[in-house]
């Protein structure tokens, strides 16, 4: 069942904010109820498709049941607003003020589930002058400064970088995911739901917090205070014969590092270092290092990663069966819980698929009713 077995989730969101945020709650054994429109959530149709979905969807929505239902329709409201009286947790990502247009705002819900935790992810939050603002991933990497610090990594007089996978998005996920987790403890506790309120921006900025606690304290941006730094620079990447090598030897592993590429003096900056592994191949860069006890790895292709040996020693990839994109293997929940594992139990939903079951299971619908609304457009 897991660790959250028994707790049911309405879910409202998209594309990858919220998605990510229920998958994880999923997988850890929450019910989660998805309600998309009939003709499905935007990120079902991001190309290139597989069984006429994304991989978008098929890895953020798995372990998750279906809805789709016509909101305009008021039959279909009261579907969810009695899903909402039955539910522990609602997430949504909509546009501000949507919910409260379909009467299903915070302060609606409550009337009706005084308990109820509601999640309004966001891009800036629910309030501000920016709040009604619509924002993606890359719009909260932008303010945020994050893409900035990647670019100056590189070059500060070089134009900003955007970092692989939509980390806007993710990481704003993970902190719903513990938000939520919070309140269900909260909750149990005292006996009382709350809204949380999670902006994209906000979580971008609490992960750029070193560098910005450093700054103000300094006044100096991360970049302008490397160059001050003295000694050799042995952490970070060096370009080996066959692909580049991340090093991390702190200074407190400069004697095992000297040893280990026989050399009496590390010099200054990274030239010697480098020097030694132009020389080598990446394996014998890696050997090397971990006998040394330095932390070291190849900086692989995700191809590589995925059969790396430690990863499938791990069991971090599972494959799961779909009902029109066949045989998918995707990575699984992260984390190993001795007593309550998590577990992808079953693939991402085709449109409406539990329509029918939900309606009967839930709210004690006939299946000659759930017919009729199908056949009127209320559900697909």
């Amino acid at each position: 069942m897991g660790m959250l077995g028994g707790i049911r989730i309405l879910d409202f969101s998209h594309v990858y904010f919220g998605p990510y945020t229920t998958m994880i709650l999923a997988d850890m054994g929450a019910e989660v109820l998805k309600v998309e429109p009939p003709w499905g959530e935007i990120a079902r149709l991001y190309p290139p498709l597989y069984g006429g979905m994304s991989s978008v969807f098929l890895y953020l929505d798995r372990n998750k049941k279906g809805l789709a239902l016509n909101l305009k329709d008021p039959r279909a409201l009261e579907i969810v607003k009695e899903l909402a009286k039955k539910s522990d947790v609602i997430v949504e990502n909509f546009k501000r003020g949507t919910m409260e247009k379909l009467g299903l705002g915070y302060e609606d819900v409550k009337k009706v589930n005084p308990k109820i935790i509601y999640a309004s992810l966001s891009g800036f939050g629910l309030d501000g002058p920016y709040r009604d603002r619509p924002s993606f991933a890359p719009i909260a990497g932008s303010f945020s400064g994050w893409y900035r610090l990647s670019g100056d990594n590189i070059d500060p007089n070089g134009p900003p970088v955007i970092p692989a996978e939509w980390h806007g998005d993710l990481d704003p996920g993970l902190y719903a995911a513990i938000a939520i987790l919070g309140a269900i403890i909260h909750r149990e506790r005292k006996g009382e739901g709350q809204l949380i309120d999670v902006s994209q921006l906000d979580v971008m900025i609490a992960q750029n917090g070193v560098s910005i606690t450093r700054y103000t304290l300094s006044g100096e941006l991360p970049w302008q205070g490397r160059g001050k730094r003295l000694g050799p620079s042995t952490f970070g990447m060096f370009k080996a014969k066959d692909k580049y090598v991340y090093v991390a030897a702190d200074p407190n592993m400069h004697e095992r590092l000297k040893k280990a590429i026989g050399v009496e003096d590390l010099g200054e900056g990274p030239e010697v270092l480098k020097n030694w592994v132009e020389q080598h191949t990446s394996q014998e860069v890696v050997d090397a290092m971990v006998e040394a006890s330095i932390p070291v790895a190849p900086i692989l292709q995700i191809d590589e990663a995925i059969n790396d040996p430690q990863v499938v020693a791990r069991g971090v990839m599972v494959e799961i069966e779909h009902k029109t994109a066949g045989k998918i293997k995707e990575p699984q929940h992260p984390v190993k819980y001795s007593v309550t594992p998590a577990t992808v139990r079953m693939a991402a939903p085709v449109l409406g698929e539990h329509n029918d079951e939900v309606l009967r299971e839930l709210l004690g619908y006939t299946q000659a009713q759930c017919d009729q609304l199908r056949q009127e457009g209320v559900i697909v």
